[in-house]
């Protein structure tokens, strides 16, 4: 345990449990907002349509334009809405490419953000958030960004695609995962983390089997809240690097390239992270690198960047724009450890 340490944790009020989804309108007549802009998907418009229902007369528009990777064309479109239509709050029902348009509106705007999470992304708990410009993803940290409010209701994942179950799940799982070894990480965070870690590893092996299960649909919220807090306490490390530069340049979705990268990088740390990988394996029943490829292949998800269309004569590049964005990592890093790392997840070995 270290003996000194600092703990920072700055959370969206969280309302959590099946059937949540009916306290929206409760909670904006106590935030006093009477004129919702409601955020979906184009699909997620049809799925979730029970949210604008339940919104009523408090909801003053629709935007069904998010997109993964939020392009600054379609940010910008749905800021207009927000300000022709007088909305005073922002609603997301989705993913983190839904929840992050609406940190943009937040942070633009400063109106209050309330997010209800349909996946496993976790962004709905952090101010981070990204804009594709001219192909970058360039993210953004701004307090005004973090959720006033984060309601978690399990009932409206339990529609949710089992592939985007285990992407998304892959997701929240290294965000529980670096927060064991980065250098903010202490023992208030690794304990949480470690809770996360178990809840969601074990949920999603029910849901490669039951993907309807409401109480491992429940426990894989948990969990991803869980790993939603610790990215806004601790942060992340040089695995999400490397996916947001795939996001950015191949438009690579955010948990399919967890997928594929999480394993090979927790076997590139292995040596500098034994207690974390001896705990993980405590849960996993084998070493965590392994175990996770394992559920992966059994979630029917990607194990391969080959298999999500990246170019092979394209790793060289993606390696360096990595590499420097990468400030911290466990064990000693360079270009060239960052080469051999993409090439073998190139390759699915």
């Amino acid at each position: 345990m270290k003996p000194v340490f600092d703990f920072f944790c700055h959370s969206p009020t969280v309302m959590f449990g099946a059937g949540r989804f009916a306290d929206l309108p409760i909670r904006l007549e106590q935030l006093g907002k009477s004129r919702a802009l409601l955020i979906t998907t184009e699909g997620g418009a049809r799925r979730y349509r029970e949210v604008a229902e339940v919104l009523a007369s408090q909801l003053a528009a629709s935007f069904d334009g998010a997109v993964p990777h939020c392009p600054i064309e379609v940010a910008r479109a749905a800021l207009e809405t927000f300000r022709t239509r007088e909305c005073d709050v922002v609603v997301t029902v989705g993913g983190g490419s839904t929840i992050g348009l609406g940190k943009y509106i937040a942070a633009e705007t400063g109106a209050p953000h309330i997010a209800l999470p349909t996946t496993l992304s976790g962004s709905e708990m952090t101010p981070l958030f990204g804009v594709l410009v001219d192909g970058e993803k360039r993210t953004r940290r701004e307090p005004r960004a973090l959720a006033n409010t984060v309601i978690v209701d399990p009932v409206l994942a339990q529609s949710l695609p089992i592939r985007e179950t285990a992407t998304t799940g892959m997701n929240a799982l290294a965000h529980c995962i670096e927060a064991l070894y980065v250098p903010k990480s202490n023992p208030l965070t690794s304990q949480l983390a470690l809770t996360g870690i178990d809840m969601l590893y074990r949920a999603l092996k029910k849901l490669a089997d039951e993907p309807t299960d409401l109480e491992a649909r429940t426990e894989a919220a948990y969990g991803a809240t869980i790993g939603g807090l610790m990215v806004n306490s601790v942060g992340i490390g040089m695995h999400h690097r490397i996916c947001h530069v795939l996001g950015g340049r191949f438009e690579v979705p955010h948990g399919e390239s967890n997928c594929v990268v999480l394993p090979h990088v927790l076997a590139y740390n292995a040596s500098a992270i034994p207690e974390a990988c001896a705990a993980m394996e405590s849960v996993m029943g084998a070493h965590p690198a392994v175990a996770l490829q394992r559920l992966v292949r059994a979630l029917g998800a990607p194990v391969a960047l080959r298999e999500l269309g990246v170019p092979a004569d394209s790793i060289a590049a993606i390696a360096s724009e990595s590499f420097h964005h990468i400030d911290h990592n466990p064990s000693p890093v360079d270009e060239a450890a960052v080469l051999k790392l993409l090439q073998a997840a190139w390759a699915g070995e």
